[in-house]
Parts: structure tokens; C-alpha cells; sequence
């Protein structure tokens, strides 16, 4: 019977109080340590703004498309952005995914949108039509633009040409001053085709990669 008199004094219960804090503390100050020694090893953490949901390249960001989240120093990319105001209306020119970085090689100067955006420096828009006969084609594409005259005659007047606005029927592609002249020709003189390329990039992957093909055996 005094067991449970006992542990309703204020000396037990103060007791207990005091117990429960102190396991409290050290509970605290281990996770406070963790923080502290992972910050000594990857840097403190910076506020960064990446994509909250997948974002298409051309369209101007809105402020439901990005989030601000404290990241390690040492795990960002250079050239971040600390808030959402600093990247809204801008243009992205690669598509980006939830939880990356959105960082500054990846928008287009202030102002730009759409094609506009996606133009690389130097180069021109051209629209083309894009008949039944021409592949499927997207924002990003790279194709090379084929060219009928009278004479049945067909020339390229255009190679590696990236596809920057795809629509019904038609599309805009980025050429050179200097390419954008002979399209136009061809545009309004003869028929044009465009077929669809694995682009410099991949060729040279292609190019690059071990042969499958077996050596012929010695004789």
C-alpha cells in the first residue's frame, strides 16, 4: 500500500518531470549534433528553387510550377536560384522534372516564350508545312528539310534542323540566316518534306560505339 501513495507525492512526480526532460535534451541534442556534423561535411543549407511538377520546355513558369527547398551547399550546381520571383515568366529551354534544380543555363533571356525562346543565338524560325507524309513531330526534334522543285529534282536546304514549335500541319525549325532564305524559297516554289534526324549528337554516339558485327573467321 505504499508503493501507490508513494508515486502520487510531489517528490515522484517532480521526479519523473525531470527524468523526461533530461531524455529530452539528450534526444535533442543528439539530432543536433547529426545536423551540425552533416553540415560540416556537406556544406549548410541553402534555399534553392527547383520544379515542383514537370515542366515543358517554352512556357513561361508560373508560380504553382516551382518551390523553394533548403538543400546542401555541396550538393547544388552553380548558377541557382533562391526564389520564386527570380525565375517567374521565364521560359525554360529543356523540359525540367519535380525536385530539380532550376538553374540559369536552363531559361531563356527575360521576355522570351514559346519559339522565341527555344531559338538558339544566331538563328532564324521558319515555318514549314508538315503534310501527312512527315513523321510525327515535337518540340525538340531535329530534322532535315528536303526540298522538290519542277525538275523533281530534291536537295537538302536544310540538316540538323531543331523543331522549336510543332503544330497541325506545320512546324517552325531553327536555321541559319543563310538557310532561312532557301526555305523560304522552297516554301513558296516547290515542295518541301522534312524527315526526321537522330541528330549530331546521337550520330556521334553511333559513331562512336563497338561494332556488333562478328570478325570474319580466319582462313
Amino acid at each position: 500500500m505504499r508503493l501507490p501513495r508513494l508515486a502520487r507525492t510531489p517528490f515522484v512526480f517532480w521526479l519523473a518531470v525531470a527524468g523526461l526532460a533530461l531524455a529530452t535534451a539528450l534526444v535533442v541534442a543528439g539530432a543536433l549534433g547529426r545536423v551540425q556534423a552533416l553540415a560540416r561535411r556537406y556544406g549548410p543549407l541553402r534555399p534553392v528553387v527547383v520544379a515542383a511538377r514537370p515542366v515543358d520546355r517554352g512556357v513561361g513558369l508560373a508560380a504553382a510550377d516551382v518551390e523553394v527547398r533548403r538543400l546542401p551547399a555541396s550538393f547544388l550546381p552553380p548558377d541557382t536560384f533562391a526564389a520564386v520571383d527570380d525565375v517567374r515568366d521565364r521560359a525554360p529551354v529543356v523540359p525540367l522534372l519535380p525536385g530539380q534544380p532550376v538553374l540559369r543555363g536552363h531559361l531563356a533571356p527575360d521576355g522570351l516564350t514559346g519559339a522565341a525562346a527555344l531559338l538558339p543565338p544566331g538563328m532564324r524560325a521558319v515555318a514549314v508545312p508538315a503534310d501527312g507524309a512527315a513523321p510525327t513531330l515535337r518540340v525538340g526534334d531535329v530534322v532535315d528539310v528536303l526540298a522538290t522543285l519542277e525538275d523533281d529534282a530534291t536537295l537538302a536546304v536544310a540538316v540538323d534542323a531543331l523543331v522549336v514549335e510543332a503544330g497541325e500541319g506545320t512546324a517552325s525549325v531553327a536555321v541559319t540566316p543563310e538557310a532561312a532564305r532557301a526555305v523560304a524559297f522552297v516554301v513558296a516554289n516547290g515542295t518541301v518534306t522534312l524527315t526526321l534526324s537522330a541528330g549530331p549528337a546521337q550520330r556521334n554516339v553511333v559513331a562512336s560505339s563497338p561494332s556488333t558485327t562478328a570478325p570474319a573467321a580466319r582462313r
